[in-house]
């Protein structure tokens, strides 16, 4: 059981090693795409860099909280409602990304750019639309999950 208890108070670890992993498959989805258009590289680049620079806050967050505010394992970070400093910590973060994100597609050009570096999901977009519908569907579903976190009583696993 020691073992278990382990992987969820270090949880965040892993999380951190897939958004790298993933950017690494990015990295190797657009090298194709790269060779026929080298125009694009700094494009591909600057996308991969901020999906792992961003996707990484959230997963750093918790990994404070878990390391210095004792946060005994990954679970309790599905009671926000506990008011535990860290959590909302956590959340905050995810709301932050979420804002800029929103802001990225939706004012700075984002979406189009995404569409302009095809490739690096399993579809490729050719509507800067659709990404921004595709990313309001995303923020709605996770609105929704927070939802349901914040108003059920969901209980924590004894360690």
């Amino acid at each position: 059981m020691e073992f278990f208890a382990i992987i969820l108070k270090q949880f965040w670890i892993a999380c951190i090693l897939v958004t790298f992993v993933n950017g690494i498959i990015f990295h190797f989805r657009s090298r194709k795409r790269v060779k026929e258009n080298p125009e694009l590289t700094d494009g591909y680049r600057k996308i991969i860099k901020g999906f792992v620079l961003w996707g990484n806050i959230p997963w750093v967050v918790m990994g404070i909280g878990c390391t210095i505010g004792g946060i005994p394992s990954v679970f309790h970070f599905f009671n926000p409602k506990d008011v535990n400093p860290y959590v909302l910590a956590f959340f905050g973060s995810v709301v932050f990304i979420w804002a800029m994100g929103t802001y990225w597609l939706f004012l700075r050009g984002g979406a189009q750019m995404l569409v302009q570096h095809p490739g690096l999901l399993n579809y490729d977009i050719k509507s800067p639309t659709v990404v921004k519908l595709i990313w309001i569907a995303c923020i709605l579903g996770g609105i929704a999950g927070v939802l349901v976190m914040y108003t059920q009583n969901i209980p924590l696993p004894k360690m």
